[in-house]
């Protein structure tokens, strides 16, 4: 076996002395669970071969089915369940349908996407008790269906299990909607 250089050995005692220390267990299992998502995500941090070769597959990718990716952005955050929160879509969206209503969501940067709804699917147990009631919309991620509608992936809680399902953009949101996002906290 190769020796390992001295200079490999301290970065990646820095990276290690670096991790929150905050970590729950369930999120560093997580990781554990899932090396090749780990290294994407080390690699698109550190500008590595992995991030190169292009992000991993959506687990539900919707192309199988004729749809079309508009947008995905999979350099957004890792949620952990706790730092998940409902919050309210930009002001005077409430009245939009149609294509504004695509158009404003396309021009919002930094939006929580499909990525981020499958990982919490994976851990459920970890999304707030309080959120159960509402639609968790994950606009970072568009597709096209072949109808041509706009869709993003929601979470529901359907008879206390949660679902990704799909929801026309176009159609605007209601009181029953909240944007995913993470939270600093």
């Amino acid at each position: 076996m190769a020796e390992v250089p001295g200079w490999y050995l301290e970065f990646a005692g820095a990276v290690t002395a670096a991790l929150p220390p905050d970590i729950d267990e369930e999120a560093a299992q997580a990781w554990v669970d899932d090396p090749a998502g780990l290294r994407e995500t080390l690699a698109g941090a550190l500008g590595g071969s992995a991030a190169a070769a292009g992000p991993a597959r959506l687990r539900n990718d919707k192309a199988d089915e004729g749809w079309t990716l508009v947008r995905d952005d999979p350099e957004m955050p890792v949620v952990a369940g706790a730092n998940i929160r409902g919050g309210e879509f930009p002001e005077g969206s409430e009245d939009l349908i149609g294509e504004p209503m695509v158009e404003l969501i396309l021009g919002i940067n930094g939006l929580l996407g499909q990525r981020q709804a499958e990982y919490l699917m994976e851990h459920p147990n970890g999304i707030p008790e309080e959120l159960e009631r509402y639609a968790l919309v994950f606009p970072g991620t568009v597709w096209q269906s072949p109808d041509q509608n706009h869709q993003v992936p929601c979470l529901v809680n359907r008879g206390g299990s949660w679902e990704i399902i799909f929801g026309i953009l176009e159609g605007g949101f209601d009181s029953r909607d909240l944007l995913a996002q993470a939270s600093s906290e």
